[in-house]
């Protein structure tokens, strides 16, 4: 790594030179900067082609001397200039630096080659300086430079595809180049949106098949790549150091779509599975998409590789956008997707929908960035752990329903922020328990699917929940806001391992976890954990308390748990409490007591309300690892009601001893002979374990975007989104005072309508309360610019306002090459509709789906081009198009309308 040493102290003066830019606009005189570096000085790039009006990147006059750049040039799109690129093209440009904005058509295909992109409002850039310092943003009076391929509610239509290909250049450093980098620009990636980018299988897919049966309906096209996960235990676990990469184990496979069904829930493919994937009960294999069709990808995945990377102060989001074959191997901070020590300076960012997949290093990194949003991402294949929380600092991100499948065991990076972590191949991984992570699923990665992991001697500074910054926090005592409804399966080791130390009235929580079919479905560590209705199958160890410290559990679901149920190995200590347990087909002695390590503490186990069937050869009791316990401290099992009501086992290792004056023996076979047992009764202790929720909730506007232009709808009425979490219940998420509407549940998502603003700059306060009367400290203030509504656009809405249902006539009719078809969504209420809109031939059989998702209220058009969904023209002849939706009142709207094409 290098150490950059400026040759004279320029950067407070940049500062102020460039804040009185405009008022010294006449007297300035271009500045050159030189850095040096231990290697020698380093010289910033120039440009041989600059932009000299807005146009089209291929028009001649929108570049200097009339030369569209070519292959090797250096390119400046200058303020105030708005290029749109409209090439597909093969010829590299070695690098582009965007004051101005640099926009992707949305009319044609595009393919731009690139060596790297750098958003800075700054005179000169340097592609070799070391990218993850922080530059100078944006100053003050000057736009924000911008890449735009695609917009959040303008995102690249579903017939087109815009292509990044990040082309290494051999006079670049490999360290930072190829890459796409924000020094506080606006950095937006927005595909065709995908009603669905993970399924779960609806009915179990055989080896040999090549139909799937799903679980929901998708909108998904022929030619999409997609895997579906394995469902499958291995018999072997090595534990450190073995890997899925690079070999035949895993069960998860890639396939591609042939045809899709008008219902959307069957989908035919191209070649048959080799696996047979479970699609039925509790456990079922997950079906990704991974095609977008705004794509960032290295053009050389066997050389060197890309990456993106958002600095501080920056804007933009991603929504359905697909980052494949990126990710620099060995290499610290360079990442497919990187948000970099943003603060909140970025608050309500969002990633949604994405795909990364091939990845050399990680899927997305949030590192010292808090309040982002990721949700719907799928991540497939990553070198190391997949979604990543890089340094302890990182607090408020929410992770919700997103899928990793197969993180790879990796050596640690150079220089990484936290020495400890080995990059052992976690689906998700992190270490302040400051975040949400909702309804993710972890799927055949090397050793974990969920690892929070967070030694005692780790401090940083760290985001209070009103704002303020706090030094020198412990970062171990920050429990989870919320850790709910995620699942593991196919894992070689771990299905959530978790550390710190917590207190009892603010324990680390975990509800509605899933592990199965790995060797530990759930590893406690920690100190003060809460789980609550846990679900285990085909697991080696259901509830592994290596090294578990007063433990609560409500509720739990095991089958096929072939070991042991409940397990306390190494150095388990304190209180632990276990109730209404239902387990079902587990191996002999359920219960484990062993405590072979040195202990400070006693511990004291208590099970209660349990049913036990098919236990192996009916040995229900419990055991310990031959005489591995330690004599001291006490460890001591309490299976109540074992014997009969108010007649309990109390169990110890054999090797330990008591002054109670009960009568111990070796119970065999019903109890391992490595046990002593005698009947007690003995009440079940009250578990000082009991949440206090203290904290408000973390709410974040999603849209409309900070600092951005956005159009109003009829009325001045604006479409506030967003996104709230809590450790309990929301009682009500307000936007400028107006209730929201949550749109999932607790208000994980959320809209509300301001209705009657003016154009101009707006101030929106979201903020939130829950069920305790705890408020948020914190709100989410944002600025925004207002337009006028629009007019009708190919997925936008219309000013007028809506009341009905309709579809109307298309127009031209009959027509060649494409028709337009204009329907209405009603404004009866704030939520948006599923809408589909889809063309059959006169024999009914689905040509091309043209609408399938939620939509707004308001008026739309949408163009047929005449082609199917192969993109293959059709032949003359009558044409059906039919809309059906689903009404506020849950009665579904379907009209047909009929067209002819002439050719």
């Amino acid at each position: 790594m290098h150490t950059l040493r400026p040759v004279f102290c320029v950067r407070a003066l940049l500062h102020r030179l460039f804040v009185f830019r405009l008022a010294l606009a006449t007297l300035l005189l271009p500045i050159e900067v030189l850095l040096a570096s231990d290697d020698g000085p380093l010289v910033f790039s120039s440009v041989n082609v600059r932009s000299v009006r807005s146009g089209n990147w291929s028009e001649a006059t929108t570049w200097s001397g009339g030369k569209i750049p070519a292959r090797g040039d250096q390119v400046l799109i200058d303020r105030g200039h708005t290029v749109t690129y409209d090439l597909v093209s093969e010829e590299a440009i070695r690098l582009i630096h965007v004051r101005g904005r640099l926009v992707f058509s949305r009319v044609s295909n595009t393919q731009l080659d690139v060596g790297m992109i750098i958003l800075q409002n700054s005179d000169t850039v340097d592609e070799n300086f070391h990218c993850s310092v922080r530059h100078e943003a944006v100053y003050l009076g000057e736009p924000r430079p911008t890449l735009e391929v695609g917009a959040p509610q303008q995102p690249m239509p579903a017939n087109l595809t815009a292509r990044i290909r990040l082309v290494d250049f051999a006079d670049m450093r490999d360290d930072c180049g190829p890459g796409i980098i924000s020094y506080g620009g606006r950095m937006d990636f927005h595909g065709a949106p995908l009603n669905k980018t993970w399924v779960k299988l609806g009915q179990t897919a055989t080896a040999g098949t090549t139909t799937l049966v799903l679980s929901d309906s998708v909108n998904w096209r022929p030619g999409d790549h997609l895997i579906v996960t394995g469902t499958n235990k291995f018999d072997s676990f090595k534990g450190n150091g073995d890997t899925f990469r690079g070999k035949d184990k895993a069960h998860t496979e890639e396939n591609y779509i042939q045809s899709v069904s008008p219902s959307g829930k069957v989908i035919t493919l191209k070649t048959p599975l080799r696996r047979t994937h479970l699609g039925t009960g509790e456990f079922r294999a997950e079906v990704a998409n991974l095609s977008r069709n705004v794509i960032i990808v290295s053009k050389d995945p066997q050389g060197v590789r890309g990456h993106t990377l958002y600095h501080y102060n920056s804007r933009g989001s991603i929504s359905y956008a697909e980052f494949a074959h990126l990710g620099k191997l060995n290499t610290l901070a360079r990442y497919p997707i990187h948000f970099h020590v943003l603060g909140d300076s970025h608050r309500g960012a969002s990633v949604i929908g994405a795909s990364i997949w091939d990845s050399h290093n990680r899927f997305l990194t949030i590192h010292g960035t808090n309040y982002l949003v990721v949700r719907d991402c799928v991540g497939y294949q990553s070198v190391g752990h997949g979604f990543f929380m890089e340094d302890a600092s990182e607090v408020f991100n929410l992770l919700d329903h997103n899928l990793a499948v197969l993180g790879y065991n990796h050596a640690p990076l150079p220089d990484q922020a936290l020495a400890y972590d080995q990059n052992a191949g976690a689906g998700f991984w992190w270490a302040n328990g400051m975040n949400g992570f909702v309804n993710n699923v972890a799927a055949e990665c090397d050793r974990y699917g969920f690892l929070y992991e967070i030694p005692p001697d780790i401090r940083n500074s760290v985001q209070q929940p009103d704002g303020s910054m706090r030094d020198n926090v412990p970062i171990n005592t920050l429990p989870f806001i919320r850790f709910d409804g995620n699942e593991a399966h196919g894992m070689m080791m771990y299905g959530f391992s978790g550390e710190g130390e917590a207190k009892p009235d603010n324990p680390f929580v975990i509800s509605n976890h899933k592990s199965w079919q790995v060797r530990y479905g759930l590893r406690a560590v920690g100190n003060y954990t809460f789980v609550q209705d846990y679900n285990a199958w085909q697991a080696t160890y259901g509830f592994y308390g290596t090294a578990a410290k007063n433990v609560r559990l409500v509720g739990m679901k095991g089958k096929e748990l072939n070991q042991v149920s409940l397990e306390f190995y190494e150095k388990p200590e304190g209180l632990h409490t276990f109730e209404n347990l239902v387990l079902d087909q587990v191996g002999q002695y359920p219960f484990r007591i062993t405590g072979r390590d040195g202990r400070s503490e006693p511990c004291e186990i208590h099970v209660r309300n349990y049913t036990l069937t098919n236990v192996e050869d009916n040995k229900t009791g419990a055991g310990s690892e031959t005489n591995h316990a330690k004599a001291t401290p006490e460890l001591t099992l309490y299976l109540h009601d074992f014997f009969g009501p108010n007649r309990d086992a109390k169990v110890i290792p054999r090797n330990q001893t008591r002054s109670d004056g009960l009568n111990y023996q070796v119970m065999t076979p019903t109890f391992e002979e490595y046990v002593k047992v005698a009947e007690v009764n003995v009440p079940f202790p009250e578990n000082p374990i009991k949440p206090m929720d203290r904290m408000g909730p973390v709410t974040a506007i999603t849209y409309p975007p900070a600092d951005q232009t956005v159009a109003t709808r009829p009325n001045g009425d604006l479409i506030v989104t967003g996104t709230c979490f809590d450790a309990s219940s929301i009682a009500s998420v307000t936007v400028n005072g107006v209730k929201a509407r949550p749109l999932a549940d607790n208000y994980l998502q959320w809209q509300v309508r301001l209705s009657n603003l003016r154009g101009g700059e707006v101030t929106l306060k979201a903020e939130a309360v829950d069920e305790f009367g705890n408020r948020e400290l914190n709100p989410h203030v944002l600025k925004a610019n207002l337009s006028g509504p629009t007019a009708v656009t190919e997925a936008g809405a219309a000013e007028t306002t809506v009341r009905h249902y309709s579809l109307s006539q298309n127009y031209p009719n009959p027509f060649n090459p494409e028709t337009r078809i204009v329907f209405e969504v009603p404004l009866d209420d704030l939520g948006s509709r599923s809408v589909r809109l889809v063309v059959f031939d006169i024999l009914g059989r689905q040509v091309k789906t043209l609408v399938d998702g939620k939509l707004l209220p308001g008026k739309y058009t949408q163009t047929w081009d005449g082609r199917n969904e192969l993109g293959v023209a059709v032949s003359s002849g009558i044409y059906f198009y039919e809309l059906t939706a689903a009404s506020s009142s849950g009665a579904t709207f379907r009209q047909t309308r009929k067209m002819v094409l002439s050719r």
